[in-house]
């Protein structure tokens, strides 16, 4: 997130009488591509590692020595490294050392190019016991910070954000609804689109798995709805005015989604929580188990 949407952020103040500034909101909710270049990363990771996987068995790397040896201790390190998150977070002696923000970009980056690292020092092959234990370990810790990830995206303002709340979410919805209806006031096809996208948006079907169906395809939705206003914006508009509009609509669509989707994805990183960090010890304890073994037998 840019400094300038982290200072608009930071403006937003969270007592309940008085209201927010509407600029500053329609910057803290419109759609970012942020997403966009992210899943982009990760579709160029998943490509190097397709490639060391189809080519496993030409691999130039071996584990013991030269440079897949220093890849093993490059990706060990990363993810041994990881705990130094949670410990900036929580430890009263380290909040000197840094924006939390920085740490967790570093926490990111470390969680998928530690994981990748590890891999080729493998050469996508399984070995001994404890080697196994320890790439099953880490793949499995891997997955669950990518999850973890997108559960948080769904509760915090941003990638780098404060988490929301219930209240403050509804509060900004309807303040971005008002500022937004004499807008609509000569584009009454978006203010009806918009209006039935809440109502389905807050509907609850009947059933889990309908229920869990919805709420997952409700971004991809949010997305489609505002990407076809988007070919729909009056010609009469002049490109400033038509960028405005574009952004308010898109932070009104993206306040419903969050509303829709808040109290779902805040149970889920909750249970997350007491998931992840027990797999990320037992990630720790199999590595160094490991480590030891290869050099001592």
């Amino acid at each position: 997130m840019s400094g300038a949407a982290e200072a608009n952020i930071e403006s937003i103040p969270v007592a309940p009488e008085r209201k927010p500034d509407r600029t500053a909101l329609i910057d803290l909710y419109r759609p970012r591509s942020r997403g966009f270049l992210l899943l982009v990363m990760y579709l160029l990771v998943l490509y190097v590692v397709y490639l060391g996987w189809n080519n496993r068995l030409e691999q130039p790397l071996t584990a013991e020595s030269g440079m897949g040896y220093a890849l093993g201790i490059i990706g060990g390190s990363m993810m041994l490294l990881l705990l130094l998150y949670p410990l900036r977070k929580h430890l009263r002696i380290m909040r000197h050392l840094g924006p939390v923000k920085i740490w967790f970009r570093t926490h990111m980056l470390f969680g998928v190019l530690g994981p990748v690292c590890i891999l080729f020092h493998s050469g996508f092959q399984l070995g001994s016991l404890n080697s196994n234990v320890a790439l099953f370990c880490m793949l499995v810790v891997a997955s669950s910070g990518l999850v973890g990830r997108y559960f948080y995206t769904r509760i915090h303002h941003g990638l780098y954000g404060r988490q929301a709340t219930l209240d403050e979410l509804v509060r900004h919805s309807a303040l971005l609804q008002g500022a937004l209806q004499s807008a609509l006031s000569d584009w009454p096809v978006a203010a009806r689109r918009i209006e039935t996208f809440e109502k389905q948006a807050r509907q609850k079907p009947a059933g889990f798995i309908t229920s869990v169906f919805r709420l997952v395809s409700l971004g991809t939705r949010t997305w489609l709805l505002y990407l076809s206003l988007w070919l729909k914006v009056p010609g009469s508009l002049t490109s400033r005015d038509r960028r405005l509009l574009l952004r308010h609509v898109g932070a009104r669509l993206e306040s419903i989604r969050k509303i829709a989707e808040f109290q779902f994805y805040n149970r889920l990183f909750s249970l997350w929580h007491l998931l992840h960090f027990p797999l990320f010890l037992m990630l720790i304890i199999s590595g160094s188990v490991h480590v030891v073994a290869v050099h001592m037998y």
